[in-house]
């Protein structure tokens, strides 16, 4: 458990003293969404002169590149243009962009996110209340169109049981913690100690759970949920699986 000088409720006695928080925001093809997605980031509860959010975009995604230098972006965000290589995968865009990182800490949220606003404060109290060994931790995820068809209340069951029984229980008995794909907080010294992202993994998130507790970390769940979009067809559902099975 955490101890109690270091709860969510006491950080905000001492915002004054908070780290710089890094936010990292993949985006690909995102033009239409980003708008929304600045809004979403802005409503976070954590001061904004301790924010260092960067939009991440690869160098020949034009449409997304001219929506964010249409749009007044505040100045706590940064459009990081991605230069031409291989692979063009969320991983390495991550990994150039974490170079560019202020903060101590850093997560990584998807272009359809919503975290909770609480999120960054939350996980520092994990960080803050738990031991030096601790590298990161995971918040939960669900779907905020659950209820569009059958199919994607059964993806919302698979969440829900997945980030409240299985991943509580791998970190109950101190096993690897397979992440998930957002919303999850690392410090950015041991992020970069460990090697950040595997450019070649199409399951970057998974692989670098397993790789922190290779090198001795721990992975804690906290209760704060992030909404995402869930698939609506048996088609997307077969893509997104096909990737993660790989």
């Amino acid at each position: 458990g955490l101890r109690s000088e270091y709860s969510c409720s006491s950080l905000y006695e001492k915002e004054y003293d908070l780290p710089i928080y890094t936010i990292l925001l993949p985006l690909r093809n995102e033009g239409r969404v980003v708008s929304n997605l600045i809004k979403v980031i802005s409503q976070i509860d954590y001061p904004k002169e301790k924010l260092d959010v960067k939009l991440i975009v690869d160098d020949d995604d034009l449409s997304t590149i001219l929506a964010i230098r249409e749009i007044n972006i505040p100045v706590f965000m940064e459009l990081v243009i991605v230069p031409s290589g291989f692979p063009k995968t969320k991983p390495r865009a991550c990994n150039y962009a974490l170079q560019f990182a202020k903060g101590d800490y850093v997560t990584i949220y998807d272009a359809e996110d919503s975290p909770d606003p609480l999120q960054l404060k939350k996980a520092l109290a994990a960080f803050y209340g738990c031991n030096f060994r601790v590298a990161c931790v995971q918040s939960r995820l669900n779907y905020y169109n659950a209820n569009i068809n059958m199919l994607t209340k059964f993806f919302a069951l698979e969440y829900l049981f997945w980030f409240a029984c299985v991943l509580p229980g791998f970190q109950k008995k101190d096993m690897p913690v397979p992440l998930g794909g957002t919303s999850n907080h690392f410090s950015v010294e041991i992020l970069r100690k460990v090697g950040g992202w595997d450019d070649y993994n199409v399951t970057e998130d998974a692989d670098l759970g397993l790789r922190l507790s290779l090198y001795g970390y721990k992975t804690l769940i906290i209760d704060s949920t992030t909404l995402e979009e869930s698939p609506i067809s048996v088609w997307a559902w077969i893509k997104q699986r096909s990737r993660w099975i790989k």
